[in-house]
């Protein structure tokens, strides 16, 4: 199997913008995970995979802010430009968020948004080897 491309790779993307993708798109898989179980009725796993995406979006807000301490001692947060191109950067999460974003990354990060042809490619190439391993793994219903 030949080696292909990284998506940031194919997109242009510096390593700033990757990260900054790959924490938001986590961020979606997180709360995906939680919509399917509040869906099923599960509140117990709700509120036990609470702390995920507490976690997730925590490492998110430091990709994008800086501690502060204000004068009367209180910690806080303040907004800091994370220095990327907001539209490859968009372009990124579109394409992370169709493997790894949940149900909600495709929904929200649609690949038809996706500007680049071969990113296209490499993702529905990537799917249908995912689609075929399941059924082989699991049978048609799979």
């Amino acid at each position: 199997m030949t080696e292909q491309p990284r998506l940031a790779e194919l997109l242009g993307a510096t390593d700033r913008e990757t990260a900054l993708a790959e924490d938001f798109v986590y961020v979606l898989d997180r709360f995906s995970a939680l919509i399917g179980y509040a869906e099923d009725g599960n509140w117990r796993s709700v509120n036990e995979k609470i702390g995920s995406l507490k976690a997730a979006l925590d490492t998110f807000d430091r990709k994008i802010s800086e501690p502060v301490v204000y004068e009367d001692g209180e910690k806080g947060s303040v907004y800091r430009d994370p220095i990327v191109d907001a539209a490859r950067t968009v372009q990124l999460i579109t394409a992370y968020a169709q493997q790894h974003g949940g149900r909600l990354g495709p929904a929200l990060f649609p690949i038809e948004r996706l500007e680049s042809q071969p990113a296209v490619e490499q993702i529905r190439d990537s799917q249908a080897r995912n689609r075929r391993f399941m059924r082989e793994m699991f049978g048609d219903d799979a």
